[in-house]
């Protein structure tokens, strides 16, 4: 992997040989991170002391576009490290807090100004055009959450950044990938967590008392049992998709059932990639979406940790 370091002034300087770096990606939850340690010479100061981006190749393809967040030089017996570590673009969102604001109607072109270009956020794509009614900012709500609660609600996605940068609002259309874990992995785990998983909602209308009961299936076949009771407020806006069951049962299976990959390839897949998976080892198989995937390599190991999520 190749590195670079761009001043606020557009200046790019490529880095010197990695001794070590870490790339993480995500679906925006908190927010990508990279981390990349190099031999330090004393004419690279001033060049990281104005450095505040960051950006990656691989094979000649942009595998990671961030922030800068920091750099510490460490220099003893052993020689002299600089190491640089950061975040995607999701920091300029989620570092920066919005002013309290209700809007009687909130489309997603009006978000994409107010709340996402302001903050140095230039390539956005969104999609089909949205539009929410009583959106409301609270006092000290960052941007990024703002957009996050968006998005959740128009079109049922989470915002995350490509590699290049680009904000996706309206989910990732993925590719798909095979993999044969017995042969290209290293390690493979499953994890199947019940707690937390709702069983059945019981919603009811505060202003005219009328409720129903939405029940989940699966669940209860597995004798699973953890019920709600959700009471729909006399008003609820955008805020009207979490005030439905199938909402509160879809948000407490998130993240429960998961696969993890260890595998040599770097920069395999990306988050929302389909995973066409088969080990005979786990006994699973199937297609499988990329919630995550964690790149290294160092003097000892480089790889893959792939998360799937069923």
């Amino acid at each position: 992997m190749t590195g670079y370091i761009i001043s606020s002034s557009g200046v790019e300087t490529e880095l010197p040989p990695f001794l070590s770096w870490d790339v993480c990606h995500g679906l925006g939850e908190p927010c990508d991170w990279f981390e990349v340690s190099f031999i330090y010479y004393s004419h690279q100061l001033s060049k990281l002391q104005s450095a505040c981006r960051f950006r990656a190749e691989h094979n000649g393809a942009t595998v990671f576009t961030g922030v800068v967040d920091e750099y510490s030089i460490s220099i003893d017996d052993h020689g002299s490290v600089v190491t640089v570590s950061g975040r995607s673009p999701a920091a300029l969102l989620l570092d920066n807090e919005l002013p309290a604001a209700s809007y009687a109607a909130l489309s997603s072109e009006s978000l994409v100004s107010n709340f996402i270009t302001p903050y140095g956020v230039s390539q956005v794509v969104s999609g089909e055009s949205k539009s929410l009614g009583s959106f409301s900012v609270s006092t000290g709500e960052s941007a990024w959450s703002a957009v996050k609660r968006f998005s959740r609600y128009a079109w049922g996605t989470t915002p995350f950044f490509t590699p290049e940068g680009a904000l996706i609002l309206n989910g990732r259309q993925g590719s798909s990938v095979a993999i044969d874990a017995d042969n290209d992995a290293h390690a493979i785990k499953l994890r199947d967590e019940r707690y937390g998983i709702i069983s059945d909602v019981r919603v009811k209308n505060r202003v005219t008392g009328a409720s129903y009961t939405v029940s989940n299936e699966d669940f209860i076949a597995r004798g699973g049992k953890s019920h709600r009771e959700l009471t729909v407020p006399k008003t609820t806006g955008a805020d009207a998709a979490r005030y439905t069951a199938e909402y509160q049962i879809a948000e407490s299976e998130r993240g429960k059932h998961l696969i993890e990959l260890t595998i040599t390839k770097q920069f395999a897949c990306f988050p929302g990639d389909i995973i066409e998976l088969s080990s005979t080892a786990l006994g699973v198989s199937g297609s499988y979406r990329v919630s995550s995937s964690h790149c290294w390599a160092d003097s000892f190991s480089a790889g893959t940790i792939v998360t799937l999520e069923v």
